[in-house]
């Protein structure tokens, strides 16, 4: 049973084939998907909504810390299937014929009358346990990947149309081009930086091609968001998002509450010999020996990359050194509880419904010996793990990767501040 006041999750599977949603399937008598040019052709049981027979589900998005590197997202969802409907080799079953891999899925949690997406992706499996012994009814685990396990399968040798100095998000586009990913499902910055041509190397992935330009040769971010959509942010988007209003949270009572909260003080994202190499160019290297001396050499290596200069790689790598050389004390997650009714939890339940990767969030935490930290950060995953009767939410936070001075912003465009830093 549903409880008043707090977020319900759910899902609707897609069978159609492509990549995009069909969002409006056409329905006949229907006064608005029965109209020509407004409902999508697709059959009525190509779009169903599995939220009531859905146990539980779980959600992982987000940027490897270790790798330095966004990852596919994945979910799971549990389906009660007293029916048998979703056994592959049930004739009667009204999706016979349906169950095939790579079906498209949206994950969802409606709060307070609004829907809030949190996942798109498709269904990679459908695995059935059947009703034995002590188990109470037969259930369908769905395994889900985003967006990037189509991108991973595409292999290439060729750019047509890819030139020398056209943008980052130029290159992006034609790459994604070639992959065939629907143009309505991209948000992509025109970049900062421009690319060498391209070098036509043989059985390239695409997935890692487009990191290689977005990633590594922009210094921006590249992943799929929590609506299906391709996001490139540019390296001048990613620094200046960090001057834009923060979510607050905080353990004082005044702002928004958290259940949870992980601080590390560790070396893990140290990098104080960093060498950055574009195609053909130079290695450009930068130490910081202070940090060497103190926490023993870590190198960072970054090469293949399609800067067109070596003077920006080098500029690249001073900028890393600069964010990645000490240790502080990070604020590595947030663990928030939204299935609370309480007339408090209601800014909590909407952040924890709302913030996705790169949302900036400003975090207080008091500790014991009159002592606290502060720190203003950036989402970089997002964790929901769902059921009827709770719903925890984790977001993964890190400083700015890429920051800047930003004129007359509080924090960032403070002479002498250490958050803000002229960027390249």
């Amino acid at each position: 049973m549903a409880v008043a006041g707090v977020p319900i999750f759910g899902a609707i599977i897609d069978f159609t084939d492509g990549a995009e949603f069909i969002t409006s399937a056409m329905q006949l008598d229907d006064p608005v998907y029965g109209l020509l040019g407004t409902g999508q052709l697709a059959d009525s049981n190509d779009r169903v909504d599995i939220s009531e027979i859905a146990v539980s589900g779980s959600i992982r998005r987000g940027r490897n810390r270790i790798l330095d590197k966004f990852e596919a997202g994945t979910a799971t969802i549990v389906l009660r299937d007293d029916n048998g409907y979703f056994n592959h080799s049930n004739a009667a079953s009204p999706y016979y014929g349906k169950l095939l891999p790579l079906r498209k899925i949206q994950i969802f949690a409606d709060y307070n009358g609004t829907r809030y997406p949190l996942f798109y992706g498709f269904v990679m499996s459908f695995t059935t346990n059947f009703q034995v012994g002590i188990d109470a009814y037969s259930k369908v685990t769905l395994q889900c990947v985003d967006g990037f396990r189509l991108l991973n399968n595409f292999h290439f040798t060729t750019v047509p149309t890819a030139t020398a100095g056209e943008t980052t998000g130029s290159r992006i586009g034609k790459l994604l081009d070639l992959a065939s990913w629907p143009t309505v499902a991209r948000k992509l910055d025109t970049g900062d930086s421009t690319v060498q041509a391209d070098p036509g190397t043989a059985n390239r992935g695409m997935l890692d091609e487009v990191q290689l330009v977005g990633d590594k040769t922009e210094f921006g971010g590249l992943f799929a968001d929590n609506e299906g959509d391709l996001l490139f942010y540019s390296r001048t988007n990613l620094a200046n998002r960090a001057a834009n209003p923060s979510t607050i949270f905080s353990d004082s009572g005044s702002d928004i509450g958290y259940q949870t909260i992980e601080l590390m003080h560790d070396d893990v994202l140290i990098v104080n010999d960093v060498t950055v190499q574009n195609l053909g160019g130079s290695a450009q290297q930068v130490i910081d020996s202070t940090s060497q001396t103190t926490y023993f050499p870590h190198v960072g290596v970054r090469s293949g990359i399609y800067l067109q200069t070596d003077a920006e790689a080098l500029s690249q790598a001073q900028m890393l050194l600069a964010t990645r050389k000490d240790a502080t004390l990070r604020i590595s997650s947030l663990g928030l509880n939204l299935f609370d009714p309480s007339d408090s939890a209601a800014t909590r339940i909407q952040a924890g419904l709302s913030l996705d990767i790169f949302s900036p969030i400003k975090v207080t935490k008091t500790m014991p010996g009159s002592t606290s930290i502060t720190k203003t950060l950036f989402v970089q995953g997002v964790s929901h793990d769902m059921t009827k009767r709770s719903f925890d939410t984790k977001l993964m936070t890190a400083e700015p990767v890429i920051k800047a001075f930003v004129l007359d912003n509080t924090s960032v465009g403070v002479l002498d501040g250490t958050d803000g830093l002229l960027s390249y």
